[in-house]
């Protein structure tokens, strides 16, 4: 009896510590020419499912930030060069400019 309730505990604890790892998500952002992102970066980056990113950007002189594309359904403001995205799945995004003419 004492082995069927060892087991039965270890079971339990296997299974409630299972539930304890939260699922992540990579974020990759890119960037085109005349622009980079500052906040958190360029390259591949992982969060955790429901995660609020912040993202920045900085345009080179005579440029501006035009728009977030890719995968920005979870991007508060695509147009604004300083926003967030909620990380919901993978995502792949890239902010773009262009001329400040």
């Amino acid at each position: 009896m004492k082995t069927l309730s060892t087991f039965v505990i270890t079971v339990a604890l296997i299974v409630g510590t299972a539930g304890c790892v939260p699922t992540q998500y990579q974020l990759t952002i890119s960037s085109t020419p005349n622009g980079s992102v500052i906040t958190p970066g360029e390259g591949t980056f992982t969060y955790n499912e429901g995660k609020v990113v912040r993202l920045v950007v900085r345009s080179a002189l005579g440029y501006g930030f035009v728009e977030w594309t890719g995968d920005v359904a979870t991007i508060n403001t695509v147009n604004s060069f300083s926003t967030t995205i909620t990380m919901n799945g993978d995502c792949s995004i890239t902010a773009n400019f262009g001329c400040g003419c």
